[in-house]
């Protein structure tokens, strides 16, 4: 780790944070439903620019340990902190280095299969925000594919805005002083107002709840930080243009669609640019606020309509429940799926939970394909382009992987799943039986673990380990 200069992010940590759109993994489904061919995730080599303290890599490497994962930061004690974990869970093939965006490109053994960048390009100065862009036209294989998340125009103006505000009745304010003015003023202008008020005023007013959920943490680096200038996507389709690379689609839940054509518009020469063009006259009209941008190199050629025979090779996975009147849950959201084979297939992926199944398995017809991609979009189920990295089944020696171990052990709250989400166990039984599987103790040694965080019983025992396996946090 190279030695450098403290920044705001030493001042203040961001939090550390798992963000489930940039695993690998999502990106290699839009590009295969693209026609591409992304390098398979189980030996890729992974980049994450900004990667703070590396949690979310972190939490990727100890899912797939035969792929590769380098994440850089320019805070040092935010790499320091990963390091920490890194070394505490023995994760061999994951390294966080302390580096400069506009110098990484000369410490950086590319090429990379995947490149992250998120909560980076709208929050740096142009010329960090251009070097960005370069450093992944440098650095991605020719299959690969790129990330990057920014906060998007035209609804970044509401943002400006807000954020113009808010530095002009912070000036002068420090520490917990600025904390308590910002939180003031937000809750004032986020209430309901006593006349009438204009649609820009409900706009920001709109804008203000949104940000008044934010901890200081994040919100005195992200509105409040030193740079913020949101991006159209067509400037930032220009920006990768100019670096050998193109559009592919977008990361975000409903949007996952953006990657191809409507029906109803036929291709027209580029249809690369055809896409775009239509994207950015949607931003306009929707007012879009965030966007979450792949990128892939230019001399692909990704399909404009979903490839069916590609995503009849994928394999998919719910967290939905189901009812015992066929009624289907997915956190407070209740649906009924009307077309019985699509119930059937949702159905079986339920029972199945957390085992992935092939897509040309559950369905068998291009209309209930295209379904299953519009439940993927909707957030309903998983799409993936391998077999799980979790256990599907409790084992006779069961295994936690050691990030989660080691998380338990620093007596962390959140827990990285191998399904790369942040879950919470409270509880101190399943903490404990979780932090003991080692993969030594077979099913006798488990039982006195149990027993000493008072789970007395064999049937609770046995609940204990099916709740873990079915949450994705014990290795395959």
């Amino acid at each position: 780790m190279s030695e450098a200069a403290p920044t705001a992010y030493d001042a203040v940590a961001y939090p550390s944070a798992i963000f489930s759109q940039t695993a690998p993994d999502r990106l290699a489904t839009i590009a295969r439903l693209a026609g591409l061919s992304p390098p398979p995730i189980a030996g890729a080599r992974v980049l994450e620019i900004g990667a703070g303290d590396g949690m979310n890599l972190l939490a990727l490497a100890a899912a797939w340990p035969q792929a590769h994962f380098t994440g850089f930061d320019l805070a040092p004690t935010a790499v320091a902190r990963g390091e920490r974990w890194r070394a505490l869970a023995g994760i061999a093939n994951a390294e966080l280095r302390v580096l400069d965006i506009l110098t990484a490109a000369d410490h950086l053994d590319g090429p990379y299969d995947y490149i992250v960048a998120h909560g980076v390009y709208a929050w740096v100065p142009p010329a960090v925000r251009a070097a960005t862009m370069a450093l992944i036209g440098r650095l991605l294989s020719p299959d690969g594919v790129a990330f990057v998340s920014y906060n998007a125009m035209p609804g970044g103006h509401i943002r400006l805005v807000l954020r113009e505000a808010l530095l002009l009745r912070l000036e002068g304010l420090e520490g917990t002083e600025r904390w308590q003015a910002a939180r003031d003023y937000l809750t004032a202008l986020a209430a309901e107002p006593e006349g009438r008020e204009n649609p820009a005023q409900a706009a920001l007013r709109d804008a203000a709840k949104h940000t008044l959920d934010k901890p200081w943490s994040v919100l005195c680096h992200d509105e409040l930080g030193p740079h913020f200038h949101p991006q159209s996507l067509g400037e930032v389709v220009s920006e990768a243009s100019a670096n050998g690379l193109q559009f592919l689609g977008d990361a975000d839940r409903e949007r996952m669609g953006d990657a191809f054509l409507p029906d109803d518009v036929m291709p027209q020469g580029d249809s690369t640019a055809q896409l775009v063009r239509l994207l950015h006259v949607r931003d306009v009209h929707d007012f879009r606020f965030f966007r979450q941008t792949l990128l892939v190199r230019d001399t692909a050629r990704p399909k404009r309509r979903i490839d069916l025979e590609a995503l009849g090779e994928l394999y998919a996975v719910t967290r939905c429940h189901r009812d015992a009147d066929g009624m289907f849950r997915m956190n407070a959201n209740v649906f009924e799926v009307q077309d019985a084979p699509l119930a059937e297939a949702l159905g079986r992926l339920v029972d199945a939970r957390p085992a992935r199944i092939r897509v040309d398995e559950l369905v068998d017809t291009s209309a209930r394909k295209l379904a299953l991609f519009e439940m993927f979009d909707a957030g309903l189920i998983d799409l993936c382009t391998a077999p799980a990295p979790y256990a599907a089944e409790v084992s006779e020696r069961p295994r936690a992987s050691p990030l989660i171990r080691a998380m338990l052990g620093e007596g962390l709250e959140n827990i990285c799943t191998l399904d790369h989400r942040l879950m919470t166990i409270p509880e101190f039984g399943p903490r404990h039986v979780l932090a003991h599987l080692d993969g030594t103790r077979d099913r006798a040694a488990l039982a006195a673990v149990a027993r000493e965080a008072g789970l007395d019983s064999d049937e609770a025992l046995d609940k204990g380990l099916r709740t873990l396996v079915t949450e994705g946090l014990i290795a395959a």
